[in-house]
């Protein structure tokens, strides 16, 4: 089965021109800035973002606009027909306009074959939250754009409880989950930092550590678990323990699917072997005797109760489950406690819905990307798991805002600015970038000094996956990439930027002021010293427009004056 829709033909023609990123200071917040907040629209955003990215994004979340008919949608027929344009003609989508499902796939299409390019190859997914509006069309795009395979899964996500009356009360929304090559994927996800798992682990710690008998300690820890029930969700199972931890008693002593082992198990009191599982012991009779020696068996009062294996939670990897319950109201929550007001943005995602979803698909050093932004959501939940685990993941989030309403400032950077303060949270300062003009060889010459800087940390093949950190305050450097390898820029216009013998001293001479390594890099229009070991000359604008993927219309020599 195939989605057709009129605009299917061309939406992967549908690519902007890259355009300049120019960073924004007032919104910007702290001093490395490792991490993105870009404003503007997502798919020129992408285009400008691919030539450093393409191949580089390790997990990709979205919330779009779900096309409920009021006013989450707002559709531009100029960008349709002209993905450069600007969106002055843009109105909301309403369920009288008959075209509403075609004009959400012809603006949705274009953005998730983008986002497919800049997955990484190997660890790359993607998260797309939808409800049952879109759910069915954006299933079969991701299947065309993704492939039918790299399907992951469905994620249902209850939020709310309805008890209206009606004929079905729709309380969840879904999360669709695509690979961008699932064979070569991890074949498992385990979630690093089980908050509930650390918590019954410390207080496991703390009352065997004040305790004087396992008695004492079976009686703390059953108080600590009902007082903490509620916490612990599923993990209450979990509140028996022993000397060596919590445990719970799992009936998996059977053999799945096919006939097990058959041997005769003694109850330690009565003596009288137990009840066998219907398909025979799923270990031998070694293992099983080893595991009774290990204190892991658990028998019932008599025989007649099949033992169980006693599993300890600190040797427990807990699954992503398909069904998640969280209450929605948690994300005003989240924004209450920063901004201490709840009407700050509609309908946020709760931190903690990203927080376990990131925690599962991510890993230390991932980068994260989120193309619909909106509050930002998903830079927090981030944040918040490097400061859990000691990580270092980066985001890159982008927003447009909704027409006059410029919340990309007024929302998600200050709320990321908020909780970095509130959290002390060591990674997340970040760059605030609006996308400026389209970029062709005319327009990047013409640019002054600090936005050709920009440019240059924006392009360079250096950067690629990683990013060129913006340094000033010098005359000739203005970066630097991972390595800490210089790069530096002569900028005096098109005509007065050749590297001198003499320009290469002095940026030589700046580069070991400023601790950085070598080889360099230098950019200006002309150098007639070849390259050296100790730096490589990029000339301007050609090394920009080759690493920024700009197309150049060629014109014929018989179109040329004579």
């Amino acid at each position: 089965m195939y989605l057709q829709w009129e605009g299917k033909r061309v939406y992967r023609q549908k690519v902007p021109t890259p355009r300049l990123l120019e960073p924004v200071e007032k919104y910007s917040f702290g001093t490395d800035r490792p991490n993105m907040l870009v404003e503007g629209d997502n798919l020129q955003v992408l285009a400008s973002l691919k030539p450093r990215y393409a191949g580089q994004i390790d997990v990709i979340y979205i919330d779009p606009p779900y096309n409920l008919g009021k006013d989450d949608f707002r559709y531009s027929d100029k960008r349709f027909h002209d993905p450069d344009a600007d969106d002055s003609d843009a109105v909301y989508v309403t369920n009288e306009d008959g075209g509403r499902h075609t004009k959400w796939l012809n603006f949705m299409a274009p953005r998730l074959y983008m986002l497919w390019q800049l997955l990484h190859d190997e660890r790359g997914v993607i998260f797309v939250s939808i409800n049952d509006v879109e759910l069915f069309r954006v299933g079969m795009l991701l299947n065309e754009i993704f492939g039918e395979d790299n399907w992951i899964g469905t994620i249902v996500w209850k939020g709310t409880t309805d008890n209206n009356p009606t004929r079905i009360a729709v309380e969840h929304e879904y999360i669709l989950c695509y690979a961008k090559s699932k064979d070569r994927l991890l074949p498992r996800w385990t979630n690093p930092d089980s908050e509930a798992k650390a918590m019954m682990l410390e207080a496991f710690a703390r009352i065997k550590k004040e305790s004087s008998s396992v008695a004492d300690i079976k009686k703390k820890f059953a108080k600590f678990a009902v007082d903490n029930r509620r916490a612990l969700g599923d993990l209450y199972r979990y509140r028996r323990v022993d000397e060596h931890g919590p445990y719970a008693a799992r009936r998996n002593m059977d053999n799945p699917g096919k006939p097990g082992h058959k041997y005769d198990v003694f109850h330690p009191v009565t003596k009288k072997a137990c009840a066998k599982p219907f398909w025979g012991w799923r270990f031998t009779e070694a293992t099983f005797k080893d595991l009774q020696k290990q204190d892991r068996i658990i028998f019932g009062k008599d025989e007649t109760k099949i033992p169980e294996l006693k599993v300890y939670l600190e040797d427990v990897e807990f699954p992503l489950r398909s069904v998640i319950e969280l209450d929605a109201r948690m994300g005003s929550n989240n924004l209450d406690r920063l901004f201490e007001r709840r009407d700050v943005f509609k309908n946020p995602k709760p931190v903690e819905l990203m927080e376990k979803i990131l925690g599962y698909s991510t890993r230390k050093d991932s980068i994260v990307l989120d193309a619909f932004a909106e509050s930002g959501t998903t830079g927090e939940a981030v944040m918040e798991l490097n400061a859990k685990d000691k990580g270092d993941r980066k985001f890159i989030l982008i927003e447009e805002g909704e027409g006059e309403d410029k919340f990309c400032r007024s929302v998600t950077a200050k709320r990321l600015r908020l909780a970095i303060q509130k959290h002390g949270y060591g990674t997340g300062s970040f760059q605030f970038l609006k996308t400026g003009q389209k970029l062709d060889r005319q327009a990047i010459v013409t640019l002054e000094r600090d936005a050709l800087a920009s440019l240059i940390c924006q392009a360079d093949e250096t950067g690629r996956g990683k990013g060129i950190t913006w340094l000033s305050g010098y005359k000739y450097v203005i970066g630097r990439n991972h390595r800490s390898e210089a790069i530096c820029l002569l900028w005096n216009g098109v005509d007065n930027s050749e590297v001198t013998p003499e320009h290469l001293k002095k940026a030589s001479k700046e580069v070991s002021e400023a601790g950085l390594k070598r080889p360099f890099r230098i950019y200006g229009t002309f150098c007639r010293v070849g390259d050296t070991a100790s730096w490589k000359f990029c000339q301007i604008p050609d090394e920009i427009i080759a690493q920024m993927h700009i197309e150049e219309e060629i014109k014929s020599e018989a179109a040329c004056p004579a």
